[in-house]
């Protein structure tokens, strides 16, 4: 009978000190950290595109997204968005049209990782983490200084290449810019005055992340790029094709007639020596 009390007092005074010392079953703090996990993931890969409670970025505000959408197809949409958009998925379609065709860059996150994020996302729309606070508004900046960063003419405080190497602006170059990324003249009007800040200021998308990745944008140098495509988004976008022919077709004559003059020259000298040669020798054999 004493052992028993014994055993029921032990038991009683574990569970005291379990709930005084704060313990928690093992598997509640993997959940905890698995949340704290996913914040900083999202603040990493996340966070200059969306918010949880603040608005509409690049892309949608993600409060009540774990509510609004299953587990199953969120796991699928975080883990590999362009292979959803390519597959035809008509949730991943209608959120491509509504947010101007800018698709979500694939984070590169494992399974653990993906989970992690929506154990985040739930717990931030359940009041029970602090979700991150939105990237702020880029510096005001000026157009023209945007314009001569734009196409290189003032280098990127950072080394960044420029935009030019791989977009066009419509109005800003005469012979507009590289093709290997799209055209920008109507990114202002695409990502809005809030979106576009924020991707300024992380440019999370996979080719742009090698080249910027350690070289950011200054604040001041998002300003003015901002501006720059503020002043843009009226603009019609570059068709440089019958340009390019006519400035073809430009050079060519130019070749040509330059060919001619200098050609027309060098056949005069010859024509010249030959003759004296052959006066020379005509002369001798009288």
């Amino acid at each position: 009978m004493k052992k028993t009390r014994r055993v029921q007092v032990f038991v009683v005074a574990m569970v005291v000190a379990v709930l005084c010392t704060g313990m928690q079953p093992p598997m509640v703090w993997g959940e905890a950290a698995s949340v704290v996990e996913g914040k900083n993931i999202f603040q990493a890969k996340c966070s200059s595109c969306h918010t949880i409670g603040g608005g509409r970025l690049v892309g949608p505000d993600l409060k009540g997204v774990t509510a609004a959408m299953d587990h199953e197809w969120l796991e699928k949409f975080i883990s590999a968005p362009d292979k959803m958009i390519a597959g035809g998925d008509p949730v991943a379609d209608k959120l491509l049209k509504e947010y101007g065709g800018v698709a979500m860059p694939n984070p590169g996150l494992n399974s653990s990782q993906v989970d992690a994020v929506i154990a985040f996302l739930s717990e931030s729309t359940a009041g029970k983490a602090a979700a991150p606070a939105a990237v702020p508004a880029a510096t005001a900046g000026d157009p023209r200084r945007g314009e001569k960063l734009f196409t290189g003419i003032i280098s990127f405080q950072n080394g960044g290449a420029p935009c030019l190497a791989c977009h066009t602006v419509s109005g800003v170059a005469p012979l507009g810019g590289g093709s290997l990324g799209p055209d920008l003249t109507g990114i202002y009007n695409r990502l809005g005055p809030a979106g576009l800040p924020s991707v300024l200021a992380a440019l999370p998308f996979p080719t742009m992340q090698p080249i910027y990745g350690t070289r950011p944008l200054t604040p001041q140098e998002q300003g003015d790029l901002a501006a720059m495509f503020s002043a843009a988004a009226g603009r019609k976008p570059i068709d440089s094709s019958p340009r390019i022919i006519v400035l073809a077709v430009a050079g060519l004559l130019l070749f040509l007639i330059l060919g001619g003059v200098v050609w027309r020259r060098r056949l005069g000298s010859v024509r010249r020596a030959l003759i004296d040669y052959v006066t020379r020798k005509g002369g001798a054999g009288e």
